[in-house]
């Protein structure tokens, strides 16, 4: 016997292992929804994983992914994290983890090599790539697996130098890429129901998109705040979350500007816009000054005044409350102490309540029957001398406006072309951005035309003449239209003379009152004494008292 044999006894012997007790998972992927929608990647995914493990008497546990996921970054997929946190925190961790193909696995490259290292030699979990049998259970076969994780890394690479730069040309032509916005339907070769396929895209505005309209333009006229406004749809049959309307504002397309972070500039898009640019930036500004968009307010209709009495003293609005043993109905101030009052005036109170005050206040704004006619020829003869004026600056803007697009245009074109260099491009795209929103605020700011002024100004002052009857027999919804459109900035309450204060009121309303009270002063009735003396408070915004 030879005495090296004598020393196979030391030799490590390889564990056996039994096949069929060994447990694994899987894992399916596919890119983009449409892919989900429209082809049997995944079920053919899992029906060949399910194969390879029955050949070789694997017992599958866990399977994850079945969705759709996007591969360029590993840890933003729920269903991947899932399962690496699951092997992670697993005691009992699988043989393998199965997958069709790698690129099905990760296509992050380097990132992704490294994690299968850890999952191997420190989690002893071997990666399967079922479509080639490849496995990480052999140094041959990890480098394999390596070269194709690396490769699939490339193949992303090489698909976004191509595809990228046609998606940035194609909505530089004002195309829309993925899902539409509400409203519209979307038409084209890559949608999914069958009934929208055509071969050239095309948005149409719906049912839904009519509505919509409808909203932009009482969110545009002031009078609505969101949550009558969600309340008015969903009574027209479209429901919608605050959250929701609150995105709808905020969404260029609906004004047909097509805004991607692919592109460094806004397109206008090829489709029919629901709100005009003019009133899409007004609501932006309306915004700006109240940054939800929406107003929580409860809807009690014993106290009418809320969200428009404010405290003197501090300017915060008042807040209402019940007294449950009285049932009696309060405001006050949440900052400062003893500013409080009655919400109504009863028997016992010792100063009027708070509509009383309210309608005191709008008693001194109205207007006499008598006088509407002179008031009436007045006002026609100043809003037709500064719409005249108003219209020669509009043509003077709208020119600017299209001389700037000009502008703009042949910057584009002369970068495209090599001319000049990014810096300068940007530098004065910029400069011609600022200058274009200057322009279109300036527009947008302009009164606009009025059709049936004579109509308009009759029906206006009839109801200012009738203001308190009307304020005191509506019900919630339409009092506050009136609050909200006589007085925008609210009223305040002084407190220690029980008393209202009105610091900024509606500019119709403000010329409306002037009038009057010359009419009154001017006994010969010269209504031709006004258009001097008034000149000034013309050029305010005027808005009309209740749109009806």
């Amino acid at each position: 016997m030879n005495q090296l044999d004598y020393f196979k006894r030391f030799i490590p012997k390889e564990a056996v292992v039994v096949k069929n007790e060994l447990f694994v998972w899987i894992y399916t992927r596919v890119s983009s929804k449409e892919q989900y929608d429209n082809n049997s990647s995944v079920e053919n995914q899992l029906v060949e994983n399910r194969a390879y493990a029955d050949r070789l008497s694997y017992r599958i546990t866990e399977e994850f992914g079945g969705t759709y996921e996007s591969a360029k970054s590993d840890f933003t997929r729920k269903e991947f994290k899932r399962l690496i946190t699951k092997v992670e925190s697993s005691r009992k961790k699988p043989y393998a983890i199965l997958v069709y193909k790698m690129s099905r696995f990760s296509r992050s490259g380097g990132n992704a090599i490294g994690l299968v290292n850890r999952l191997v030699e420190e989690l002893g979990v071997h990666l399967i790539e079922v479509s080639t049998g490849l496995t990480t259970n052999t140094e041959r076969g990890k480098a394999d697996i390596y070269e194709s994780l690396f490769h699939a890394y490339k193949e992303n690479l090489e698909k976004k130098e191509i595809v990228i730069p046609s998606m940035k040309a194609w909505m530089k032509k004002g195309y829309w890429l993925g899902v539409s916005a509400i409203g519209y339907d979307h038409y084209g070769p890559k949608v999914r129901r069958e009934q929208f396929f055509s071969k050239h895209q095309k948005f149409v505005i719906n049912k839904e998109g009519e509505l919509l309209r409808e909203a932009w333009k009482w969110k545009a006229s002031e009078h609505y705040s969101d949550a009558q406004i969600i309340n008015k749809l969903a009574a027209r049959g479209l429901k919608l979350l605050p959250q929701k309307l609150s995105k709808i504002w905020r969404n260029p397309f609906y004004c047909g500007i097509l805004i991607n972070r692919l592109i460094d500039e806004p397109v206008k898009g090829n489709w029919e816009p629901l709100v005009s640019m003019q009133d899409f930036i007004k609501v932006q500004q309306l915004l700006d000054g109240n940054h939800s968009g929406y107003k929580h307010e409860k809807e009690v209709n014993d106290r009418p005044l809320l969200r428009l009495l404010r405290c003197n003293s501090c300017g915060s609005y008042l807040v209402g409350y019940l007294v449950h043993k009285k049932n009696l109905h309060y405001y006050r101030c949440l900052k400062c102490p003893g500013v409080s009052l009655n919400a109504t005036t009863t028997q016992r109170s010792r100063r009027k309540g708070a509509s009383d005050l309210f309608l005191d206040v709008l008693d001194k704004l109205s207007i006499p029957q008598t006088s509407i006619p002179l008031i009436s020829l007045q006002l026609k003869k100043m809003f037709d001398h500064y719409q005249k004026g108003n219209s020669e600056v509009d043509q003077s803007l709208e020119s600017r406006a299209k001389e700037l697009e000009k502008k703009k245009k042949e910057l584009t074109i002369r970068h495209g072309l090599g001319e000049i260099d990014r810096a300068t491009y940007e530098l004065t795209l910029e400069h011609l951005t600022d200058q274009m929103e200057g322009v279109y605020k300036e527009l947008n700011m302009a009164p606009q035309k009025i059709s049936n002024l004579e109509s308009l100004l009759k029906n206006s002052l009839q109801k200012l003449a009738n203001i308190c009857s009307m304020w005191s027999s509506s019900g919630l919804d339409y009092k506050r239209r009136i609050q909200n459109t006589l007085f925008p900035e609210g009223i305040f309450y002084d407190a220690k003379n029980h008393q209202y204060l009105t610091k900024k009121i509606n500019g119709f309303l403000l010329v409306t009152i002037r009038l009057s009270n010359e009419y009154g002063l001017n006994k010969n009735g010269d209504s031709q004494f006004f258009l001097e003396n008034l000149r000034n408070v013309a050029r305010t915004r005027i808005e009309l008292v209740i749109h009806p």
